[in-house]
């Protein structure tokens, strides 16, 4: 079961309004986004495969190709701030809090 609010380094995410707080000001995420920052944040500091975000966001039922992922990441990061998601090439992504 995961949890509806969750606390992590400095951004609390509330599962339930799609909606992250960073220095308590309320920032609104797109579906992908957000979705791809609460799988990352699920499990700090851990890696996850390029495939595993693919599977886990978009399911079997898609054609989205790495690029596609990297641009979600990269509008991620102009949100939440760039040195919190870390590339690990030719791997994949971890959240570092």
């Amino acid at each position: 079961m995961n949890p509806k609010i969750i606390n992590i380094g400095d951004i609390t995410i509330d599962r339930e309004k799609y909606m992250i707080i960073i220095n308590n000001e309320n920032v609104f995420l797109p579906k992908k986004e957000f979705e791809i920052l609460c799988l990352l944040s699920s499990k700090p500091n851990n890696v996850f495969q390029r495939k595993d975000i693919y599977y886990e966001i978009w399911g079997n039922d898609s054609m989205v190709n790495d690029r596609t992922i990297d641009v979600h990441i990269s509008k991620l990061r102009d949100k939440i701030g760039d040195k919190k998601i870390i590339t690990i090439k030719g791997v994949g992504f971890k959240y570092e809090p």
